[in-house]
């Protein structure tokens, strides 16, 4: 009978070591474009701990737990899709492009992740240099491009449903919930397979996309009142010029684009378009602060 235990204990500890083998040796063959914990989503279902690994949340008595389900065949353009809760060929997170900073920004501003819906991105310059900074919402909250904001939850349709429709390269849709964002349609060769992708471009302020054109959108009211954005009593970037008129309709405007600290909280910030020079106040996601010499939001506490 111990003869049996003993075998069973090294034949348990032989798979434990060879299926931490697999999973290392997948890890060095791509670079995880994030790395996601149950404990840190609170939520069931599947869940992609790194481009190669597929697992599913549980919530077991002291807590909740990673369950590896399935290694990604990474070698032959098989990658962790949550969404689909599979490794699939599709694009996601981390197929076409499976690394981090990888965001083409085309204008200022903020911007939906295209394939994970707990993800933003924040485009701004450095000097002539157009970068980005991705935020991740974290937790179980979600991006909700109608707000800019992290005010969904990962059970809204967003994080469940593809948000893009690339049939042909040159396609060109509205974001869905913001369709002042559109994209259009690329294509790229990924492990001898064609692969359609998006990119995000933005209309100016007070446009939406519509059938390949960026037009006035109508469906504003020109008379609806506009809640002031910006306390009375908080101190305005450097920037911020505040119109001398009380009329309602007129938005609060700034004279030099970028993005500035809101001096009364540290987790918001305010965006000066590039394009209308309108002032909008956002907060970044919980657990972080904006980070004014980076003009980014950053992991922490101020």
């Amino acid at each position: 009978m111990k003869c049996i235990i003993v075998i069973l204990m090294v034949s348990y500890l032989s798979l434990e070591v060879f299926t931490l083998n697999l999973i290392s040796f997948g890890r060095s063959q791509i670079e995880p474009r994030e790395t996601s914990t149950c404990e840190g989503r609170q939520s069931p279902g599947p869940i992609c701990e790194s481009c190669d690994l597929l697992s599913t949340c549980v919530k077991h008595s002291n807590g909740w737990v990673n369950i590896p389900v399935e290694t990604c065949d990474t070698q032959n353009g098989f990658y962790c899709n949550a969404r689909l809760g599979s490794c699939s060929n599709a694009t996601g997170p981390c197929h076409p492009f499976s690394f981090e900073g990888n965001f083409p920004c085309t204008s200022h501003g903020v911007f939906p992740d295209p394939y994970d819906c707990q993800k933003y991105h924040m485009c701004y310059f450095v000097g002539p240099t157009l970068v980005s900074a991705s935020v991740d919402c974290g937790s179980d909250k979600a991006f909700n491009p109608a707000t800019g904001q992290c005010s969904l939850t990962i059970t809204h349709p967003v994080c469940h449903e593809k948000q893009f429709k690339c049939e042909n390269a040159g396609d060109a849709h509205a974001w869905p919930m913001s369709p002042n964002i559109f994209y259009i349609c690329k294509a790229t060769s990924n492990q001898d397979e064609r692969v359609l992708y998006p990119t995000l471009y933005r209309c100016d302020d007070g446009e939406i996309f519509d059938g390949y054109f960026c037009r006035a959108d109508n469906a504003r009211e020109p008379n609806a009142t506009t809640k002031p954005i910006i306390p009375a009593t908080s101190t305005l970037p450097p920037s911020v010029v505040v119109p001398t008129t009380i009329a309602p309709v007129l938005p609060r405007v700034c004279s030099d684009v970028g993005l500035f600290a809101d001096t009364q909280d540290c987790r918001k910030y305010y965006y000066c378009s590039a394009i209308s020079g309108n002032l909008k106040q956002m907060e970044c996601p919980v657990g972080t602060y904006f980070n004014e010499a980076t003009s980014s939001c950053a992991f922490g506490s101020c």
